[in-house]
């Protein structure tokens, strides 16, 4: 890796800062593009190879977005970039160009689908609605094809039309339609899914039962739910496989025209005839089957939950009783260190304190806009760990006083402690959503003029400790070791 480029990822909340500090200065170049700074840039002190582009707000842009709730919902341009910002997809496609991948890069937004095949139709695209459009059918896989671009405008000019409740709509041209057509939505005729695996409800009205992705058996035991489990209207009674082009005939009782073979794609994650979506809104099913739910995962690495202790663990006693696992070559590529870490020694000699993170909600995430507000940062001006009054007063710490906190890879942050009832001695928690202050040096002078947000502070994440889930690869934010000193 020789170039870093940045857009959308606040650095605070990744774990090992200190880490990241040292290979940013290993790399040629670094871009940074947000229209607010990202402490990335200002984290290694090297002289030069640095570009910031400023890039415009959501105010300055047009498209969708999604919510955690699983609904879309279309944001409107309210007025042009400024000065010499350009929006994100405009930093793009200068960046392909230059590089020599333009075409390729837009060729998607110029396509569509003739005769249940995937073309190119024109010779221009139309931001964004055309990218919104190649999103939903490029994530056709999971279901996400009926969240058009022409769907989510008509939506965002009736929203007057939808239950404030159920979020379904109440009339006009959106009656049916569920606010932010909620994954999936299986087509455009789909209203979306409020509520997952819900199988109260009929299929067309956002009903569905659990996805059958593991097979139709395993071990002997059948995979798919039992005929007390069927969609309201539905003419499938029970369970039933996911619908491809091999059992369509199968499991509906039908019988295909050659026609329709000839167009039809091989899975319902691959149709871009939209035949199989058709046949399964007339029986009234879900195209990705109806299976039993799995408390038996046997891609995982435990197939049944079980308790494993923290790479740094708070009870070496537990450790041998409930070790983690063998360390793993390429796990995610990378050669990552489960049981020779956890086993290197008793760390909680050292580090007795356990160290848990939260988040604060006027800074958000990394904080990186909010900072940058006087009114936002005055609710919490300075960084801090909330610490019971017993483990502090052991330390000699007073409420307010300013303490070095300790982790295990030899890293350290200076924050204010603060008297907390709300944890228990054995623990302190702290936010993430600081940064500006690194193991007690103030970088301040490192950012560009204009950028420097109103109130900085150590990232939790310095001392997150090593450690991550072995099946996704996430940091163990929550789960290290620390030591607490008066500063």
């Amino acid at each position: 890796v020789r170039v870093l480029w940045v857009q959308g990822t606040g650095i605070t909340s990744m774990a090992h800062v200190r880490e990241t500090q040292e290979a940013l200065g290993k790399i040629d170049m670094l871009v940074v593009a947000e229209p607010f700074l990202n402490e990335v840039a200002i984290l290694n002190d090297r002289p030069d190879g640095i570009y910031v582009l400023p890039v415009a707000t959501q105010f300055e842009s047009e498209g969708h977005l999604s919510a955690t709730n699983r609904s879309g919902q279309w944001r409107t341009q309210i007025v042009k970039p400024l000065f010499e910002s350009k929006e994100d997809q405009e930093v793009m496609f200068l960046f392909a160009k230059k590089f020599g991948f333009y075409d390729e890069y837009v060729r998607g937004m110029k396509m569509g689908i003739v005769d249940g095949e995937l073309k190119q139709v024109k010779d221009d695209f139309v931001w964004p609605d055309d990218a919104t459009d190649e999103i939903a059918r490029n994530t056709q896989s999971i279901g996400n094809n009926g969240r058009t671009a022409a769907r989510f405008r008509r939506q965002q000019k009736n929203w007057h039309l939808f239950d404030p409740d159920t979020l379904r709509g109440i009339g006009g041209e959106v009656e049916g339609e569920y606010y932010g057509l909620p994954w999936p939505c299986w087509d455009t005729q789909h209203p979306g899914t409020p509520i997952l695996y819900d199988v109260t409800k009929p299929y067309a009205d956002g009903g569905m039962g659990f996805r059958n992705r593991f097979g139709l058996e395993h071990d002997g035991v059948s995979q798919l739910a039992d005929e007390s489990i069927t969609l309201p209207g539905s003419k499938i009674s029970g369970g039933h496989a996911e619908i491809t082009k091999a059992n369509i005939e199968q499991v509906l009782g039908i019988t295909l025209s050659e026609d329709e073979k000839a167009k039809m794609g091989p899975t319902w994650s691959t149709d871009y005839s939209g035949i199989i979506a058709k046949k399964c809104r007339e029986f009234g099913i879900c195209p990705c089957g109806n299976a039993r739910a799995r408390a038996k995962v046997w891609q995982f690495a435990d197939q049944i939950p079980k308790h494993r202790e923290p790479i740094h663990s708070p009870r070496w006693d537990l450790v041998e009783k409930y070790p983690t696992f063998a360390d793993q070559k390429r796990n995610f590529r990378v050669f990552t260190r489960f049981i020779s870490e956890q086993k290197k020694q008793d760390w909680s000699k050292d580090f007795p304190t356990i160290v848990s993170s939260l988040r604060l909600v006027n800074l958000s995430g990394a904080g990186m806009i909010e900072r940058t507000s006087k009114y936002l940062s005055a609710i919490t001006p300075e960084m801090f760990a909330h610490v019971n009054p017993k483990l502090a007063a052991d330390k000699g710490i007073k409420d307010g006083e300013m303490m070095w906190i300790h982790s295990p890879q030899g890293t350290k942050i200076k924050v204010k402690c603060i008297y907390s009832h709300a944890v228990t001695p054995d623990r302190i928690v702290m936010p993430y959503n600081f940064a500006g202050i690194f193991q007690g040096e103030d970088l301040s002078e490192r950012y560009p003029e204009g950028t420097k947000p109103y109130i900085r502070g150590e990232s939790s994440n310095t001392i997150t400790n090593y450690g991550f889930d072995i099946n996704t690869q996430i940091s163990e934010f929550n789960a290290g070791l620390c030591r607490l000193e008066r500063a």
